[in-house]
């Protein structure tokens, strides 16, 4: 072998001696992580956003039951979101009458409704020992709780198949139907058994 040669494969570490009494240093060839291993390494992503619907009605608390005995992660950051609509309480005569103290006096009971759920669903959570936080929303229930669910980075919603809403349906509640149509994540519609029984 020349002494060039052997100079220069010695100084890129491949050659059998060193020529000259000159010290080449070796230095260790950089490593590469792979795809896989940089995966294994990072920490891995268990919980997820879940949005849960719940406007107080046995069809919301059966979803959110459901959710929670067979799909919640004690990782996961759930959000209750309680949207009632409204007036849903006040009979159409009433509000044609335009009569405002019985208007009034029916918009405070909804509003004492609406801290009654607030109450049920702290304490449901409770009982299943699920961290959370509750949301009130605003608008339309199926249009707030799809743009909560986008707000929020929500991974899944979970509602009940129907609810306290003004508008009913035979097989799905108009905003469980809303919700599953517009949501840009997936959507659990979880239905209680008394609409198994209408259904038969």
């Amino acid at each position: 072998m020349s002494g060039f040669l052997s100079n220069l494969l010695g100084k890129v570490g491949l050659g059998g001696g060193h020529t000259s009494g000159q010290t080449v240093e070796q230095t260790a060839a950089p490593v590469i992580q792979t795809d896989t291993q940089m995966a294994e390494e990072s920490p891995k992503k268990t919980g997820k956003n879940v949005l849960i619907a719940m406007d107080g009605s046995k069809h919301a608390l059966y979803a959110f039951e459901w959710y929670a005995k067979n799909l919640y992660h004690p990782d996961d950051n759930v959000i209750m979101a309680h949207c009632a609509e409204p007036g849903v309480n006040i009979p159409p005569t009433t509000l044609m009458a335009g009569n405002p103290t019985m208007i009034q006096t029916m918009m405070k009971d909804h509003e004492q409704h609406v801290m009654d759920t607030f109450k049920t669903i702290d304490q449901l959570a409770k009982k299943y020992n699920i961290k959370h936080v509750l949301e009130r929303l605003h608008g339309p229930p199926g249009e707030a709780i799809v743009k909560a669910a986008d707000s929020q980075n929500a991974d899944m919603i979970v509602a009940g198949s129907r609810g306290f809403g003004t508008l009913r349906r035979t097989i799905m509640g108009s905003v469980s139907d809303y919700i599953v149509h517009h949501s840009k994540v997936p959507v659990m519609i979880c239905k209680h058994d008394d609409e198994h029984v209408k259904l038969k």
